[in-house]
């Protein structure tokens, strides 16, 4: 089977979903998902940064890519 390609090479690049609330998901997602929205910007500036801050920061971003398929 040939690869299908997403992008027609236009110099305004590709977008995948047009809103916010457009679902997408990758690597055969049963369910795709809509934007996520993290809240670890407030933690990493709240001027008192710990360990456990920065450890909640990455399990968060990992919950975000594991929900849209990108890792396991």
């Amino acid at each position: 089977m040939a690869v299908k390609e997403l992008s027609d090479k236009g110099p305004d690049g590709t977008r995948l979903g047009q809103s916010s609330t457009d679902k997408i998901g990758f690597f055969g997602l049963t369910t795709p998902i809509a934007r996520r929205t993290l809240t670890l910007s407030a933690a990493l500036t709240a001027g008192s940064t710990t360990a456990a801050d920065v450890a909640a920061c990455v399990d968060e971003i990992h919950a975000a890519l594991a929900a849209y398929g990108l890792v396991a």
